[in-house]
């Protein structure tokens, strides 16, 4: 490896860890605004948002935490765990929505929630896609799915 190809690593790497911060922000403020319009519009998607967020902090904890010492290893249970998380969620999201169905249970029209759902969208897109630019550079799996 020359030396600019290892400049161009320590960059590239650099770029990942502070996506990975910015997008570790955006969902711990993120949980907070969409489990208070959750609660109001009394939403199971708005909830289901608001577990996607909490499960994000999970996953990008566990890119900062394969970005930090990488390895085939890492790499698989990081991926796998992030698997599980996102597993998880989608039970619990069938479960609520079948209780939802068979009750009749509406919820209510949420301002608050169509903003926490527009919003964070052009954001998300932009740090996904800085992420999948970086994990590709480095060849991290778990970057480019984050």
């Amino acid at each position: 490896m020359t030396a600019a190809d290892d400049q161009v690593r320590r960059a590239l790497l650099r770029r990942g860890f502070a996506l990975e911060y910015a997008t570790l922000a955006w969902n711990v403020a993120g949980i907070v605004v969409l489990a208070v319009a959750a609660l109001s519009a009394r939403s199971v998607a708005l909830a289901g948002f608001a577990l996607d967020s909490l499960i994000e902090i999970g996953a990008s904890t566990v890119v900062i935490w394969e970005l930090s010492g990488t390895g085939e290893d890492r790499q698989r249970r990081g991926l796998r765990q992030m698997g599980y998380a996102f597993a998880t969620l989608a039970v619990y999201l069938l479960a609520q929505c079948t209780v939802v169905l068979a009750t009749g249970y509406p919820p209510r029209h949420s301002v608050p929630g169509i903003c926490c759902t527009a919003v964070p969208a052009p954001v998300l897109f932009a740090l996904a896609a800085g992420m999948a630019h970086s994990g590709m550079g480095l060849g991290s799996p778990v970057l480019r799915v984050a």
